[in-house]
């Protein structure tokens, strides 16, 4: 498993590498979990020159690039290789919903005519919630709506209609619940809405305090409002479904933000404790700058994928990325690998000794060609 073959054949195989920063390990805190981590960092938000970037297991950076400017607010599927994330089109120069698939960039709004933002996935990954909007002249202001875009039909269905703006949408864990923001006379507030009677309620409201940014794992939401309405700086809350609590990382003379859930007890979030947006990680007990990650702009937007053993147990033939199933973004990452793409290194190598000759070599990566290939020939059988 050693040694390495690469042939010019696979320059053939191959598209181009996609840009990456110099590795880090993530491992260097011994607290933080194995996983993917997601985020984008900006100068600030009016440059609009943010960035998205994506960390494997194995501390890898890489950037997600493509035909747009300014991608955010990245969102994990049900694979770390199924991302959505907002950006602007190159061409259009409007906002639009993009896809990263197996490495393939697709815009899925493309010339709407709206600008669409903030998407995130349903549980089952059949579909994406985001928000729409439109310039409406009566009011000489964008108007924002919450919009469904089904990933099989590619329809688009519009699930509000008002002139609130209504932003940030994401489901409950078991898709039954979309939480988001409703703006009312520049202040936000947390509501969620039934997804089968479109039933909506209000979770959280307060007189003079902006309330934003909805996560939700198995047991809790999380939220973002201001200390108070004279105290502007941000705190992370936590919403067991009867009140909301901060959590004990918060501080009144920074802020804390963009709550990302890793499991019950710890989270990922942005905080400007020294100086610009950085990102952290809680155990919970403590918080601790992640390392290799944060830059002397602002780190946000964090979305995270955690690993598990259970994919490398079960040992998953040619599951090269380890997230629990063997598809054509395992043969990617293998060429990748084997032609030593910066960034590449995979995460569960030993799954693809598909010649068992304790060598992964070119000949692994044509028998995991021929496995996806029989599989799929299976599919029409």
């Amino acid at each position: 498993m050693k040694k390495k073959f690469i042939c010019t054949v696979l320059s053939a195989l191959i598209t181009s590498a996609m840009p990456g920063l110099n590795s880090h390990a993530i491992t260097e805190n011994a607290d933080m979990p194995k996983g993917w981590l997601l985020w984008h960092s900006y100068t600030s938000y009016s440059e609009k020159d943010s960035h998205l970037f994506l960390q494997n297991p194995n501390g890898n950076i890489s950037e997600i690039t493509g035909d747009f400017i300014h991608a955010m607010n990245g969102d994990f599927g049900n694979s770390p290789d199924k991302i959505v994330f907002m950006a602007i089109d190159e061409k259009s120069d409007e906002w639009d919903i993009f896809l990263y698939d197996n490495e393939e960039i697709t815009n899925l709004t493309q010339n709407s005519g709206y600008r669409n933002e903030d998407p995130k996935w349903s549980p089952d990954g059949t579909s994406i919630v985001f928000k729409r909007g439109y310039w409406n002249s009566d009011i000489s202001d964008f108007t924002y709506n919450l919009a469904l875009l089904d990933m099989n039909s590619m329809e688009v269905t519009m699930l509000t209609n008002d002139l609130y703006e209504e932003a940030m949408p994401c489901f409950s864990v078991d898709g039954k619940h979309i939480y988001y923001i409703k703006y009312n006379e520049g202040y936000g507030s947390i509501v969620c809405m039934n997804t089968d009677n479109g039933e909506i309620k209000t979770i959280f409201q307060e007189e003079n305090i902006n309330a934003y940014y909805p996560m939700t794992n198995d047991k809790y939401l999380y939220f973002t409002k201001w200390h108070s309405s004279e105290n502007h700086h941000d705190e992370i809350m936590v919403y067991d479904g009867n009140t909301a609590e901060s959590m004990i990382f918060n501080s009144e003379i920074y802020d804390c933000s963009d709550a990302c859930p890793v499991d019950e007890n710890s989270m990922i979030y942005s905080s400007t404790k020294n100086g610009n947006y950085s990102l952290y990680y809680f155990n919970g007990t403590e918080s601790i700058e992640i390392p290799g990650i944060n830059t002397d702009k602002n780190e946000l937007g964090a979305d995270f994928y955690l690993f598990s053993e259970e994919t490398i147990k079960n040992n998953v033939s040619g599951d090269i990325n380890a997230d629990g199933v063997f598809n054509l973004s395992d043969i990617v990452s293998m060429q990748r690998w084997l032609l030593d793409v910066p960034g590449a290194e995979p995460v569960a190598l030993e799954t693809c000794d598909l010649t068992d000759d304790d060598l992964l070599n070119v000949f692994d990566l044509i028998a995991m060609k021929r496995k996806l290939i029989k599989s799929a020939d299976s599919v029409f059988i």
